[in-house]
């Protein structure tokens, strides 16, 4: 990704982001967000959330602290939460994609196991409830015999 400013490069010390385009600064945090950080980041002591401040200073962020980073320009740290919770929901997703393949896996089993068996097998192994019995009795014979 080509960054031009337009002119020549702004002195590091003076750049802010009121005297850089939009443009440059939003290609500036696609190429490198660790540089944008370091450049334009808001200093710690300046932000106004404590409870950020403490993260700052722990480099231990929470999930929850992305949005408030990229609003005081800390673009790189965000970044690294938003890939820790792609990483997380991948693989979750490729949790639940597994547990799917072994339940099919098992339900083919079954079906197989099943399509295998014999007429005596299968009606043995799913034997007739008392309502289905009373139901097959009034059926074929029109009433419900007593054993």
């Amino acid at each position: 990704m080509n960054i031009n400013p337009k002119g020549k490069v702004p002195n590091i010390h003076t750049a802010s982001t009121k005297n850089m385009s939009v443009t440059t600064l939003e290609k500036l945090k696609m190429a490198d967000p660790e540089l944008y950080q370091t450049v334009f980041a808001k200093p710690i002591e300046e932000i106004e959330d404590g409870r950020l401040q403490q993260h700052l200073y722990d480099q231990k962020f929470w999930v929850d602290d992305e949005q408030a980073l990229r609003e005081n320009g800390y673009e790189h740290f965000a970044n690294n939460i938003r890939d820790e919770k792609i990483r997380f929901e991948q693989e979750r997703i490729n949790k639940e994609i597994e547990a799917s393949k072994q339940r099919q896996e098992l339900q083919r089993q079954k079906a197989e196991a099943w399509k295998n068996m014999s007429l005596m097998e299968r009606m043995a192994a799913e034997p007739l409830s008392m309502g289905q019995v009373i139901d097959n009795r009034m059926k074929y014979h029109g009433k419900v015999e007593s054993n």
